[in-house]
């Protein structure tokens, strides 16, 4: 099955694509300093819930950047019933092709979407390069808690949070502030996933897809049981460049 059409159907009936509540993320709000007249980027930015947000109160102006025309088609969606689509802008398409002007954004986010810049490192990298001296870079990502008793060669395990700060802090950025998914939030966020897609599978039982989205959605839940459970978290990094 597509990929797209896959997270589609795992992320249908959610505003929020990331293992964190609405709570947490508008504490964005005073760490971004959000106020009218920023410019701002969202890579990997799905239906776009942060921006849509802070539309609604501020005089911004923002761009999306995603790959699933689907969450893109949402996001416009959202966005003209509100009556914003003179401040947004919603970009299909991989996030390495876009080209932004160096120095040219106020905030740059990506939330968990860091394999769309070829992963952390190199995401953090892109970033940098496009904020504006005195800029903010929200980066959301996994972060290792517990390392496993017995060391596993199976597993790419992420950075724990003190080594991704270094690497953050590796490219003229200083990090001032973190939010961090709960145990909780987190097994919310996978178990509606897994809901959806096996809800999906039974209102469609004759979908050639059905076998295919029901695999990957058990692929995942186990990868969550035995890797995410217990080693690791979801993070939000906020830093200003220098």
């Amino acid at each position: 099955m597509d990929s797209k059409d896959y997270w589609a159907i795992a992320e249908r009936d959610i505003e929020i694509q990331n293992p964190i509540t609405d709570r947490k993320l508008r504490l964005l709000d005073d760490y971004c300093d959000i106020r009218d007249g920023l410019r701002v980027l969202d890579i990997g930015c799905g239906k776009a819930w942060v921006m849509r947000q802070w539309v609604e109160r501020f005089a911004i102006s923002g761009t999306g950047l995603d790959i699933n025309p689907r969450f893109i088609e949402a996001a416009r969606r959202r966005s003209a019933e509100r009556g914003h689509s003179d401040k947004l802008t919603f970009i299909e398409g991989a996030a390495r092709d876009f080209s932004p002007e160096p120095a040219s954004y106020d905030i740059v986010m990506c939330l968990g979407a860091s394999f769309a810049l070829g992963g952390f490192v190199q995401a953090v990298d892109w970033m940098a390069a496009a904020v504006k001296p005195g800029g903010i870079l929200v980066i959301g990502d996994l972060t290792l808690k517990h390392r496993p008793a017995v060391p596993r060669h199976d597993l790419h395990l992420p950075h724990d949070a003190l080594d991704t700060i270094g690497v953050i802090e590796r490219h003229g950025a200083e990090v001032s502030a973190l939010i961090s998914a709960s145990d909780a939030d987190f097994e919310r966020y996978v178990s509606h996933h897994r809901h959806a897609v096996i809800r999906w599978a039974r209102e469609n039982p004759d979908h050639p897809d059905r076998t295919g989205a029901l695999a990957q959605s058990r692929t995942d839940w186990m990868f969550y049981l035995k890797t995410i459970r217990p080693h690791l978290g979801w993070t939000i990094f906020l830093a200003r460049r220098d």
